[in-house]
């Protein structure tokens, strides 16, 4: 009997052993256990990224060029406010390029050695061009080559991924488009009105009896001169033209609006004294037709789903490699996955922190996403404009301190 309860006690110890086995494996997955992480000599680590162990050295190269990008020929200390940004600028650009060098080879897109030679020589300029600005800029040859390849690469990224060619716009979409915002397009109601005023309201009333027997233009002219104080119109009659309702303070702005054409109107207290009125013209409020705006429309609609296609390769993008980015304590920005967003202060702000990555310098696989950001300063390479990471007309540059994964040099340049 003994035995028997022994040997229960052993199988109910053997079961516990293999549920708290069981549990330490969960408990490791939901801390990440099991992913790769930084060894000691590395900042961070992109799974299945080219390159996708970004070293110490990799990061001090990067913040120096950084640094560069930003005007400044030295590193600041860590105790300046400056260094936090430059940090965290310098780690989310090493991590930007892994991503773009992974999605490309993920989708089998590569950057030849002529690929790149054509871009430098487009955005750069001659041999001595391309040497002299690297240097400027903290790059050898071979890293500013490299840099220029991933450039290419998303150049093409962005092409596979984002449509070239407008959408097309139904007809259907363009008038609901119109309908739904249709105060957009239309033309309120504007007066042409003629106007006495004066702290002095007798002088208003003297205004008054003379135009009642003669209200012609050149009547208002000679006593708008005489009575009127308002500097911008005494010299023209009191004339205002095309006043829409809301243009005027509000006891004057009540009576434009109302008063019927022809008919002198007032002396009334406003805010800068008595008014006499005669309102000569009413333009009706209008809409501008359809046919007029469906080409406009259609042009702002497929812009539309552009963008919208562009914001979901973008997400799409960003998650995937997101998920794959584990940093050193030390090194955590918002691309890694073990970054932890800071929590509310007791006044409901959160903590001002400098464990994300700081504009300027937050750069996105897409423009117009996410913050986009750069550093002010020389960027390398340096063409002849300087879009962001994938800039508008295709011509896309990377912001200082964005050194390439290794993978060889371009011959030439």
């Amino acid at each position: 009997m003994r035995k028997k309860l022994r040997d229960r006690r052993i199988v109910a110890g053997i079961v516990l052993v293999a549920l708290l086995a069981v549990a330490l494996v969960w408990v490791g997955l939901a801390l990440g256990i099991g992913h790769p992480s930084p060894s000691s000599n590395e900042v961070a680590v992109i799974q299945d990224a080219p390159d996708g162990h970004i070293t110490i050295d990799d990061f001090n190269a990067a913040l120096k060029q950084t640094a560069l990008g930003q005007g400044l020929q030295q590193v600041p200390k860590p105790s300046d406010p400056q260094y936090a940004t430059l940090k965290d600028t310098a780690l989310a650009n090493l991590i930007t390029t892994r991503w773009i060098a992974g999605e490309a080879a993920d989708r089998g897109i590569t950057a030849s050695d002529t690929d790149v030679q054509n871009w430098i020589k487009q955005n750069i300029g001659n041999a001595s061009q391309f040497q002299k600005q690297a240097k400027a800029a903290g790059f050898t040859p071979d890293q500013a080559r490299e840099q220029a390849r991933v450039i290419v690469l998303s150049q093409e990224l962005q092409k596979q991924v984002i449509p070239t060619q407008a959408p097309t716009v139904s007809e259907e979409l363009v008038k609901n488009f119109y309908d739904a915002n249709k105060s957009q397009f239309t033309q309120p109601e504007t007066r042409d009105v003629r106007e006495i005023v004066n702290k002095d309201k007798a002088k208003v009333d003297k205004a008054k009896a003379i135009l009642q027997k003669d209200d012609s233009d050149s009547s208002w002219k000679k006593v708008a001169a005489k009575y009127s104080t308002d500097k911008a119109t005494k010299s023209n009659g009191g004339l205002r033209q095309g006043v829409a309702q809301g243009q005027s303070e509000p006891a004057l702005d009540q009576q434009i609006s109302s008063a019927p054409t022809g008919q002198l109107v007032g002396p009334f207290k406003g805010q800068a004294g008595w008014y006499l009125i005669e309102v000569e013209k009413v333009t009706p409020a209008s809409v501008t037709p359809l046919d007029k705006l469906e080409s406009q429309i259609k042009q702002q609609l497929a812009q539309g789903e552009q963008q919208q296609a562009a914001a979901t390769a973008q997400k799409s993008i960003t998650d995937k490699w997101t998920v794959r980015t584990f940093c050193a304590s030390s090194y955590v920005v918002q691309q890694c996955a073990n970054y932890v967003p800071p929590t509310a202060t007791s006044t409901g702000a959160p903590p001002v922190t400098s464990s994300s990555a700081v504009n300027p310098g937050q750069t996105t696989v897409f423009p117009g996403q996410a913050p986009t950001a750069l550093p002010q300063g020389p960027v390398y390479p340096v063409p002849k404009q300087q879009p962001s990471v994938l800039g508008p007309g295709g011509a896309p540059t990377l912001p200082p301190g964005s050194a390439p994964p290794s993978g060889g040099t371009v011959p030439g340049g």
